[in-house]
């Protein structure tokens, strides 16, 4: 072979540059020569016409003008040749440790060299790197999930020592804390520095826009300080300020600041109309302040009166903070000590009632864990399956160079070297993949937000910050070693008499190994994630099946909520919702209008009771059941179908006996064989009497879609006011249409109140199973991901199979083999890789299941339907993927396939 570096520089004349510029610029201009050279001899030219061609391609001056001025911009700018001869001449500095930037000098010069093959190669590059971007990206988007939400802290100072604190009652497990019982925890524990409390709900803002509903939280005086927390503006709650009648201060929201303030900076001191009731704002947080896992935009303070804090009542959300030093452990046996001391001491509201202490952090991320890694591991299936489809594409290209390697190996390159050059030339690949997938994965947080918005806590914290780059780079190098070391290790391991004699045939058979080896675990692969995907699919249809014991369709639901100072007593809240009845009732379109305080499949109410003519239970082992207060008509709106008796009448009022109406489970339960209609239930509200039951209705899913009905109690309105209700309209047409019409009705009959949290009833329960909904769709795209990578995996082996397979069926179809003879023998060894793959990968299905079990609905992880379709689908894909080539393959010309190389 000529001394290129010797044929440059007799041929330029380079004036007026530095002899290190020239020397540089000789030696690349003489590696491109070279490159040009052994690209012809892999072609199968002569030593004589590779030569002739490789001169050809720079030959006259003109050209070579053109490359000396581009090799000369390259070198007068910052670039990796620069970067590289800079490490180079550190490494030869005397007194250096030359060998680590010796290294790095090669690696560098390898990289370089890499992306010149593979530049000259665009169809497999691009293909490549974007294979290594889906992967790259699905794993860098669901890491950033797994960051924001699980891994990243609470934004408090030492927040692994922000601890929740909870009631746990015999009935319900962990529960509210009754506000009585926090006070004692307050006034006894000696293991947290402060302890705070909080409720949430909303109030009534009359801004420029008319009244609206803003989410706010009544909170202990001190609860900013525990966070750790200090407003923007302005100062906290103050001791003095946390008691009945002296609670009109409000601390607001940056939001609230910048939206509906304007940014003023002379917002402290400002009145403002609060529900009717006057406040001061002291305090603006700051922005991004995170409370408690849900948008607040005032807080305002609790104002909890000691002598009338109750027992029985159980709503109030506890924070602790521990002293230094003091462990969860510790702190969870004093509580508990503290529990015990009040079950004695008040036997009839605390017996066998306990406490538990749980870092706030574990409380928030913990019902999703197992979802979320779950999704992880998926989507790491996937950067697999990707990686074997690259290192199918390397092992082909591989193939095809294997004589230009056994040239190199001949003049002196050992095995090692030639593999790292291969590995640098699969970390370019990975490198470039990888700044693919991070653009995909930032195009992607965005979907996922809007996705995860109702079933993810801490949405706002996924974002692509340095944790998420970190851990994309990571999987980039790490990718590039995977997918690339093998084919770099398989193509090198010929000898080189035989690659130069056989064209690299010697190696066909090794490198054909490795690929089925490849095809068959992205078979397994892909067909784990289908049948993860297939089991919540099906969960998810069996649970959106389910009857919810009433008709959500053509319902609206919105909230009211009046405001105690316009609406002291009884009689103003009953003449308020008595006339807004009458409106909807009397608006066009409108079937059917009710109202009950809480709404169905979200929320529970549990209450404690007994039946007429029953000893009373035992303390700790009362009666419960779910408590709804309801008007003429509820039952009407939502379609729920009466049992027995009757439903609740305009004459059911505070003067009217009192009745209540029970559902089948609670008639099931609690009157067995027996005719519940004129039996009596005392719920201890403090009226005289019982409620006589009038009417049995059917049984609601008030918990979720998932779980069974509990028994429920239903008391007219009027009989147990509440200030907030849920309204119920079921409309002819769209319920959405209806919207502003119910603003508009609210409006009419107090300008003041603002309608809120309006949505069609069928919206709430697509809410209720929002967590489910997202964990099926992302894995359902990840193992859609998986089918098509494997399909083209499959197609990629049985095509390049058929390829170095020509001249072997030409002489079959010369000896007499028919084309159906072709097609069988095409698709039979594709589709043997195929069900290999299935059968193992119905094996590690099975083994994996169980993660996937805590996600299911009313179906086994060994669903056998799931397995059979999957297993299906995938043969059928692999099918089609294989028969693409087979029919290729029959159309080869005998004649033309012998005469071929």
């Amino acid at each position: 072979m000529r001394d290129w570096t010797a044929f440059v520089r007799s041929r330029l004349s380079l004036p007026n540059l530095p002899p290190e510029r020239e020397a540089r610029i000789i030696r690349e201009l003489a590696a491109q020569l070279e490159d040009f050279y052994r690209d012809a001899r892999t072609r199968g030219a002569s030593e004589a016409d590779a030569d002739a061609h490789a001169c050809a391609q720079i030959g006259d001056r003109t050209r070579m003008a053109r490359e000396v001025a581009r090799a000369d911009r390259r070198h007068t700018r910052p670039g990796m040749e620069r970067f590289t001869n800079r490490i180079e001449q550190l490494a030869s500095t005397p007194g250096r440790r030359s060998r680590p930037l010796t290294m790095l000098a090669q690696v560098l010069t390898d990289m370089r060299y890499g992306t010149r093959q593979l530049l000259k190669a665009p169809g497999f590059t691009i293909v490549a790197i974007l294979t290594l971007a889906v992967g790259i990206g699905a794993t860098s988007a669901i890491f950033s999930v797994l960051n924001g939400v699980m891994l990243r802290p609470l934004p408090y100072p030492e927040p692994e020592r922000i601890v929740r604190v909870m009631e746990v009652l015999p009935q319900y497990g962990r529960f509210a804390v009754a506000p009585a019982n926090f006070l004692d925890w307050r006034d006894r524990n000696q293991v947290f520095d402060r302890i705070a409390a909080y409720t949430t709900g909303n109030d009534t803002f009359i801004g420029s826009e008319g009244p609206e509903r803003i989410p706010r939280a009544l909170i202990s005086w001190d609860m900013f300080e525990l966070l750790g927390v200090t407003p923007m503006l302005g100062r906290s709650f103050r001791e003095d300020e946390d008691l009945p009648k002296q609670n009109n201060v409000i601390v607001i929201s940056h939001g609230m600041w910048l939206r509906r303030f304007g940014s003023d900076p002379n917002i402290l001191g400002r009145t403002i109309s609060l529900s009717d009731a006057p406040v001061t704002i002291v305090g603006v947080m700051p922005a991004g302040f995170y409370f408690a896992g849900r948008t607040t935009e005032l807080w305002r303070p609790l104002a909890l009166d000691p002598s009338d804090a109750t027992r029985g009542g159980h709503y109030l959300a506890v924070i602790a903070r521990l002293k230094q030093g003091v462990s969860l452990q510790q702190a969870e046996s004093e509580m508990r000590g503290i529990a015990t001391q009040l079950a004695k001491q008040y036997p009839n509201t605390n017996a066998d009632e306990s406490a538990d202490t749980v870092l706030l952090h574990d409380l928030i991320v913990g019902p999703i864990r197992p979802m979320l890694l779950t999704l992880f591991a998926a989507v790491g299936m996937v950067v697999l399956i990707a990686c074997a489809n690259v290192a199918h594409l390397l092992l082909v290209r591989a193939s095809v160079r294997e004589r230009e390697l056994a040239i190199r190996t001949a003049m002196g390159a050992g095995r090692s070297r030639l593999v790292l050059q291969m590995i640098a030339e699969s970390l370019v690949l990975a490198l470039a993949g990888g700044a693919a997938g991070v653009l995909l994965a930032y195009l992607a947080i965005a979907p996922i937000q809007t996705l995860g918005a109702t079933s993810l806590p801490r949405v706002a914290d996924i974002t692509l910050d340095r944790n998420v780059l970190a851990f994309a780079f990571v999987v980039t190098i790490a990718t590039g070693f995977v997918f690339g070391l093998a084919p770099a290790w398989q193509a090198t391991g010929g000898g080189v008499g035989a690659m130069l004699k056989e064209g690299g045939r010697s190696t066909g058979a090794r490198g054909h190994r490795l690929r089925g080896l490849l095809l068959v675990a992205e078979v397994a692969l892909s067909l784990v994630l289908l049948v993860g995907a297939a089991l919540l699919i099906r969960s998810f249809a069996r649970l959106t099946s389910i009857n919810p014991g009433f008709a959500p369709e053509h319902v609206l639901s919105f909230q009211v909520m009046l405001p105690q100072t316009s609406y002291p007593d009884d009689a103003k809240r009953d003449a308020f919702f008595d006339r807004l009845l009458e409106r909807l009732r009397g608006t066009p379109g409108v079937q059917a209008a009710g109202m009950i305080q809480t709404l169905p499949i979200l929320a529970d109410h549990m209450l404690s009771f007994s039946i007429q003519g029953r000893p009373p239970a035992a303390p700790g082992q009362e009666l419960s059941a779910n408590f709804r207060v309801a008007s003429p008509g509820y039952f009407e709106s939502l379609a729920i179908p009466v049992r027995r008796g009757r439903t609740f009448t305009a004459h059911d009022t505070a003067k009217s006996p009192m009745v209540a109406v029970i559902d089948e489970a609670f008639a099931q339960r609690h009157f067995p064989g027996q005719d519940p209609i004129g039996g009596g239930i005392d719920i201890g509200n403090g009226t005289d009497g019982f409620y006589e039951i009038v009417g049995v209705v059917g049984s609601v899913r008030h918990e979720g879609l998932d779980l069974s009905p509990r028994p429920t109690m239903y008391i007219p309105y009027k009989q147990d006011a509440f200030s907030g209700m849920v309204m119920m309209v079921r409309t002819q047409g769209d319920p959405a249409q209806f919207a502003g019409t119910a603003r508009q009705v609210v409006r009419d009959v107090d300008p003041t109140l603002p309608a809120f949290e309006i949505a069609p009833l069928s919206n709430v329960i697509t809410q209720s199973v929002a967590p489910r909904r997202f964990s099926m769709l992302l894995l359902g795209i990840f193992a859609l991901v998986a089918l098509f990578l494997a399909a083209v995996g499959l197609y990629g082996v049985v095509a390049y199979a058929v390829s170095r397979r020509t001249q072997e069926i030409g002489l079959r179809m010369a000896i007499g083999a028919q084309r159906s003879d072709v097609l069988r023998l095409v698709l039979g060894s594709g589709l043997k890789l195929a069900i290999i793959g299935v059968a193992i990968g119905i094996g590690g299905a099975l083994a994996l299941s169980s993660y996937v079990e805590t996600m299911l609905f009313d179906i086994g992880r060994f669903d056998t339907p799931s397995y059979i379709a999957t297993a299906a689908v995938l043969l059928g894909v692999s099918a089609v993927a294989c028969y693409v080539p087979a029919r290729r393959a029959m159309r080869v010309d005998p004649l033309v396939a012998l005469r071929a190389e």
